[in-house]
């Protein structure tokens, strides 16, 4: 028996069309209809609404819900373009990034503790009380990461050493990890081993951007790098909502920024899309960055005449852009 009492219940296409039109977006018609009907109500209008709702003076949505009255269903779908966009340009650069931090892992870990199976012992980590747990943790995923592939079917590498070797070495078990687990490893890691990974990605720089008065780059300023990156990985894999997205709790922004060698700008205390970018700066090789920020700037030139002058500027507000964003940048 069919439940009457669904408080959400089905609607056509065409309802559909028709609540967004009385809210007030008079160019919902047939063109909206097949981009409700390719992307969903749920991921496109409950997704990107909120720049283009009305409110009231004291800033909050007016309930019920209505839109602006130069809002329009063209500008709602140029919003979510544009963030599909930013997610695969942002993806590039963090999988690059994730891609240095396994190979930095899996050298300086193995350099300091070259026996079988040295990630699997508690003693090799940080021995921080307050770790323990997290280390523990950490030894268990790659426990299980090598289990779970060494029982699955078909060939990978980590059965393929299992079966021929006996073991697995780190720099073959780091492409298996998650950016999350790579994350933990580093922060479970000794002092030593994590400034020594730190040192690697300054001496990077440098050859990168052919001059030694790189920053340096501390290993608390790459704690604080892979915490957000590992929440905007996360985001842009997932298809979450990117551009507004904010790291509440971002430590170490400081010495990031001193990493980055940016020097004219205030970093906003909760991380955003710009401050995800500052951190790309302090790590990446010139070449990468480079491509990360002219496709950047390729994209808000694409996007800037499909949006009016207020929604336009508080797109780069919600991505926490400055004025200056350019100069800053191209530096």
């Amino acid at each position: 028996m069919a439940d009457t009492n669904n408080s959400k219940p089905f609607k056509t296409l065409n309802q559909q069309l028709s609540i967004l039109r009385k809210r007030g977006l008079d160019d919902a018609h047939a063109k909206a209809k097949r981009s409700l009907e390719q992307i969903g109500y749920y991921s496109l209008i409950n997704g990107y609404k909120w720049m283009f709702l009305a409110r009231d003076s004291n800033g909050e949505i007016i309930h019920p819900e209505v839109y602006k009255d130069d809002a329009s269903f063209d500008e709602i779908r140029s919003l979510y373009d544009f963030d599909f966009e930013l997610r695969a340009i942002l993806y590039r650069s963090l999988l690059k990034y994730e891609t240095m931090l396994g190979a930095e892992i899996a050298y300086r870990f193995s350099e300091h503790h070259p026996e079988e199976h040295a990630y699997l012992a508690i003693d090799n980590f940080s021995r921080d009380a307050q770790h323990v747990s997290s280390v523990v943790g950490t030894i268990s995923s790659l426990s299980s990461t090598i289990k779970k592939y060494s029982d699955r079917g078909g060939k990978n590498a980590i059965k393929h050493y299992v079966n021929r070797h006996g073991h697995v070495p780190l720099w073959v078990l780091v492409n298996f990890l998650t950016f999350g687990e790579l994350n933990y490893f580093y922060t479970n890691c000794t002092e030593d081993i994590q400034l020594a990974i730190a040192n690697d990605f300054r001496h990077t720089k440098c050859i990168s951007y052919n001059a030694s008065n790189q920053s340096a780059i501390t290993p608390d300023a790459i704690m604080g790098i892979n915490q957000m990156v590992n929440i905007f990985r996360n985001a842009v894999a997932h298809g979450e909502i990117t551009y507004s997205k904010v790291v509440y709790r971002t430590p170490h922004l400081g010495e990031i920024k001193s990493a980055a060698n940016v020097n004219n700008v205030a970093l906003r205390s909760q991380a955003g899309v710009f401050e995800l970018i500052i951190a790309m700066k302090a790590v990446l090789p010139k070449k990468n960055f480079k491509r990360l920020t002219n496709d950047i700037e390729n994209l808000l030139i694409d996007y800037k005449d499909s949006f009016n002058a207020v929604n336009y500027s508080a797109l780069l507000q919600d991505m926490h852009f400055p004025l200056n964003y350019k100069e800053i940048l191209c530096n």
